[in-house]
């Protein structure tokens, strides 16, 4: 038969029920074109991977006997994958025919295009903020202190990309992972995610900058919806384990693409801010 034209890679960790959903709504999709999926276990202990061995057969399951971080789970997935247009999709995602068709056919007739997102929308039927632009040293010091709820910045209006209209296709600098779109050759370029520096967060951010680097479009497509159910397998991990995770990502990060002292003083916030996240963690 050939090689599927999309590979659909979905890391998973703890998600039983929501990946069930997933795949039972990718699955009443007709065969008007081919696709695979590829389902990444990280260590679930909710039985996730037995779940999708005995009711998902045709799924094609990699099983971690640990937790080994979200980047590392999709370059497992990406290693596997036979398509020629690879979708990250988080378990929380649901999506039907169209929506792969019409990112199928935009990133095979639109060479221009390395990333493509879509319209992501929440359970109310509300457009979910998914397009931002590359993390700056003062956005990212000011949300860990909590300033935006407190004061309006406009380092902060600007990453979060306040006057970014959803309603119209373009040009961006970073789309929301959860939905997360590319063609083999874009990978054959600029090469698999970086799983020694992001455990968990920001390993998207890295990838729209390489790709862009490599002079390809990171684009957010308005004509194409999804639905998102947000953070459900993130909610699980305690506020101090989220923030130790999210740290050791941003000082990366910044230490990757910005100056050395930059990276710097967010490894040197990292132990008090994640001691009180614990804090709070031990005494709520």
């Amino acid at each position: 038969m050939g090689n599927p034209q999309i590979s659909l890679i979905i890391p998973s960790f703890n998600t039983r029920e929501i990946l069930k959903n997933n795949l039972v709504s990718l699955f009443k999709i007709s065969e008007s074109f081919s696709f695979e999926v590829i389902a990444v276990d990280n260590g679930s202990n909710d039985r996730s991977a037995a779940m999708v061995r005995e009711e998902f057969p045709q799924v094609h399951l990699i099983q971690n006997d640990w937790n080994s971080g979200f980047a590392h789970a999709v370059n497992q997935g990406l290693r596997a994958a036979k398509g020629e247009v690879f979708i990250l999709l988080n378990t929380d995602m649901v999506v039907g025919e169209d929506v792969l068709k019409k990112t199928f056919e935009i990133l095979i007739n639109q060479k221009e295009i390395g990333v493509l997102g879509v319209r992501l929308l929440k359970e109310d039927g509300t457009v979910l903020s998914s397009v931002r632009r590359d993390p700056d040293f003062w956005s990212q010091l000011a949300i860990l202190f909590k300033l935006p709820h407190f004061f309006k910045l406009k380092s902060i209006e600007h990453y979060l990309a306040k006057d970014f209209n959803y309603e119209k296709s373009g040009e961006v600098e970073q789309v929301r992972g959860s939905f997360f779109a590319f063609r083999r050759d874009v990978l054959e370029k600029v090469g698999f995610f970086d799983e020694k520096n992001f455990f968990f967060w920001f390993e998207e951010v890295d990838f729209c900058r390489r790709v862009r680097q490599a002079g390809y479009k990171v684009w957010y497509e308005a004509g194409v919806s999804g639905l998102d159910l947000v953070g459900r397998s993130v909610k699980q991990l305690s506020l101090g384990k989220k923030q130790a995770i999210f740290f050791r990502s941003l000082a990366n990060y910044f230490f990757k693409w910005h100056s050395w002292w930059q990276g710097a003083v967010f490894f040197c916030l990292r132990f008090p801010l994640v001691t009180l996240a614990y804090l709070v963690d031990f005494f709520l």
